[in-house]
């Protein structure tokens, strides 16, 4: 394979299924991080890749040391690439929005603990209105790309720019600070902001752009802290707030789930953020993705009260269209 670097290469319609497997590779620089990706084994992306090489009679990818480098060409066609790629996911959206059937699979991916606590019985309300939607639900350790389709709906704690989303409020998300009754049994009470310096603390840091609610909060303030257990884990951050390892900040939603936990000076706002619903607007127009949207947006307009505040409100809001 020494097809030379001027010359025409040409991607033909059969090697579409592979273009994604050069563009994973090529933007991961391994097979495994590639198969993680594209949610395939390693052994496939190896075939693949090198059925593609060998389809073009050219080498993409140099092994150095444990990374895979893209050769000259490879660099050469990234762009043509990308542009088909796109060009495939835009004809595939364009086709799912034209779909008017409530059935067939949605992909929602939600942070771990709006994901897991709050929306997973909304989806099982949803299922029981519209049984032949499938669900799938992906936790968003990292931000799920709609162009890519790696979702076709997405709740993001930050509201995303790119001009082709649309996006829509569903709620404010109130935080605030927490403790275990018997943490708070075992230490001086916490009457003002002072009594917080040289307490221990859980910090909690999450989601693609690391958000530290707690390290903000302090070092605004000024106030001294001691790190007992850092994660980026939600479930875990609340875990060891449980087992009394120290302060944490909290979403008044999440904790009002837990009745031995308890709000440290409630007067006082740790932080709040807005909670979005993100689709592609290709999709607008796909009667199942339209009715999963709707769904959560009304379950999330019924709830706005118990993400704020951790109150529960018993009104149940008429749903409301994506625009």
């Amino acid at each position: 394979m020494n097809k030379s670097i001027d010359s025409e290469i040409d991607i033909s319609p059969s090697d579409w299924s592979d273009v994604a497997v050069f563009l994973a590779v090529y933007d991961a620089g391994s097979l495994m991080a590639a198969s993680e990706q594209l949610e395939l084994s390693q052994p496939t992306v190896g075939r693949r890749l090198a059925a593609f090489e060998k389809r073009m009679g050219v080498n993409l990818f140099a092994r150095v040391g444990r990374r895979l480098a893209p050769t000259e060409i490879a660099h050469k066609i990234e762009d043509s690439a990308r542009k088909m790629s796109r060009e495939m996911l835009s004809i595939k959206r364009f086709a799912d929005g034209s779909v008017s059937g409530l059935h067939g699979q949605v992909t929602v991916s939600a942070n771990e603990g709006t994901g897991s606590e709050w929306l997973v019985p909304v989806l099982a309300e949803l299922q029981r209105v519209y049984p032949d939607i499938s669900i799938e639900l992906r936790k968003e350790s990292r931000t799920a790309d709609l162009v890519q389709r790696e979702a076709d709906i997405a709740l993001r704690m930050r509201r995303p720019t790119q001009l082709d989303l649309i996006t829509r409020k569903l709620a404010s998300v109130g935080f605030g600070f927490y403790a275990a009754k018997s943490w708070l049994d075992q230490n001086d009470p916490i009457e003002e902001m002072a009594d917080l310096n040289g307490r221990r603390w859980v910090w909690g840091v999450f989601g693609p752009g690391r958000t530290d609610l707690l390290g903000d909060y302090l070092k605004e303030r000024q106030i001294e802290s001691e790190v007992a257990l850092r994660t980026d884990s939600p479930a875990a951050q609340l875990r060891a707030v449980q087992e009394g390892m120290g302060l944490a900040v909290l979403s008044h939603r999440w904790a009002s789930k837990h009745p031995d936990l308890c709000r440290v000076l409630p007067e006082v706002a740790a932080a709040t953020y807005s909670l979005w619903l993100v689709t592609h607007e290709d999709l607008r127009h796909s009667a199942r993705i339209r009715a999963v949207a709707d769904h959560i947006a009304a379950a999330a307009e019924r709830d706005a009260s118990l993400f704020a505040h951790g109150s529960q409100s018993s009104s149940m809001e008429t749903p409301t269209r994506l625009g």
